[in-house]
């Protein structure tokens, strides 16, 4: 788990919704941001150059989070249909409680094919759907490094999600 300064941020009773999960900056920051007590709906990016089932891993990843004793709901969009994307927040809201923050991780910018354009689409998309003064973060990779891979700037980006949006909801939780 992340630490800020002696003890971890806490985000309990935050929804935070990650397009992407399933692998690589994705599934590290939806494990941590579950591990820090938030609710996370994990969000399969189906696409025709991915050669693995989106849903499917999402539900393994959510699986594993609940056997630890964490909280996380599987989704999955085709990146082809930013429709989709629009319908999450109303479909996770139902599901669990309104969407807190959205993070969508696109693909590193020399991704070939349409794959970044749909990604961006899906992003506005999402972005448009949120309820008012929900968070909306992008994270786009300086480079393709496999789908299982973090740089150490990936994890200076984890620990600044993390720790922002549970100063988010210190300041909440303070009003």
């Amino acid at each position: 788990m992340l630490q800020t300064g002696s003890s971890p941020p806490r985000l309990d009773g935050l929804v935070v919704l990650v397009v992407d999960a399933t692998t690589g900056v994705g599934r590290e920051l939806a494990t941590r941001l579950s591990a820090a007590g938030a609710v996370v709906a994990v969000v399969g990016a189906g696409h025709p150059d991915r050669d693995d089932d989106a849903a499917t891993n999402a539900a393994f990843l959510c699986k594993a989070l609940s056997d630890a004793g964490l909280l996380a709901l599987p989704y999955r969009i085709d990146v082809r249909d930013p429709t989709e994307a629009g319908r999450l927040p109303a479909q996770i809201a139902a599901d669990a409680a309104p969407v807190n923050a959205a993070v969508v991780v696109l693909p590193a910018p020399d991704t070939p094919g349409e794959l970044p354009d749909a990604f961006r689409a899906v992003s506005a998309a999402l972005a448009a759907a949120l309820p008012p003064g929900a968070r909306h973060i992008e994270r786009t990779p300086a480079a393709a490094a496999g789908p299982d891979t973090t740089t150490a700037g990936d994890r200076t980006w984890l620990r600044s999600v993390v720790d922002s949006l549970a100063a988010d909801a210190a300041r909440a939780t303070s009003r």
